[in-house]
C-alpha cells in the first residue's frame, strides 16, 4: 500500500482523539484509528477507538529492549483484546484499522525511534503533542516515516 495523499478527519473525531489522548497526561494516551478509503489516494478517519495504555501492566507483553525506558510517560502498549475487538467491529462495519494514535506528553509530535520500530508498516501514525498539536505520519516498510497532510471537516 502506498502512502495516502492526505487524511480526511471529521471534526468530531478530532475532538474525541484530543480528549482521549490528553486524558492520560502525563502518560502517553493511545487509540486505534478506524476508517475507509477517501477520494483518490486519501484515507478517511471515521471512528476513534480509545485504548488503555497497558505499558508496564503486562510484563509478558513488554517489547522493550536493553536501554529503553519502561515508563508510560514515553511508551504505550495497546491491549491486544482491545485490538481484536476493534478489528471485529471494523469488519462488521465494512471498515478497517487504518492506524494508531498516541500522545507525546513531553516531546514534539514526531515518531521516535521506538515508535518507528514498534509501528505497523503501511499504516497511519497520529501523534498529538499538547504543545505542538496533531501530526499524521505514514510508516513505510523500511521504518521510514512520511508526513501526511490532515484535512479537518
Amino acid at each position: 500500500m502506498i502512502a495516502p495523499s492526505k487524511l480526511l478527519l471529521r471534526c468530531g473525531c478530532l475532538t474525541i482523539l484530543e480528549r482521549t489522548l490528553l486524558a492520560s497526561w502525563p502518560e502517553e494516551g493511545c487509540a486505534l484509528l478506524i476508517g475507509s478509503q477517501g477520494e483518490g489516494s486519501s484515507l478517511r478517519l471515521d471512528h476513534v477507538w480509545p485504548g488503555c495504555n497497558r505499558w508496564g501492566r503486562q510484563p509478558d507483553l513488554q517489547p522493550w529492549g536493553a536501554g529503553e525506558t519502561p515508563g508510560r510517560d514515553c511508551n504505550f502498549l495497546l491491549d491486544p483484546r482491545e485490538q481484536l475487538a476493534a478489528q471485529r467491529w471494523s469488519r462488521q462495519h465494512q471498515q478497517w484499522i487504518i492506524g494508531v494514535a498516541h500522545s507525546h506528553p513531553h516531546s514534539p509530535p514526531v515518531p521516535s525511534a521506538a515508535d518507528r520500530c514498534r509501528g505497523v508498516p503501511h499504516q497511519l501514525m497520529l501523534i498529538l503533542s499538547a504543545q505542538q498539536g496533531l501530526r499524521a505520519w505514514w510508516l513505510e516498510e523500511d521504518r521510514q516515516v512520511r508526513p501526511v497532510p490532515i484535512d479537518v471537516d
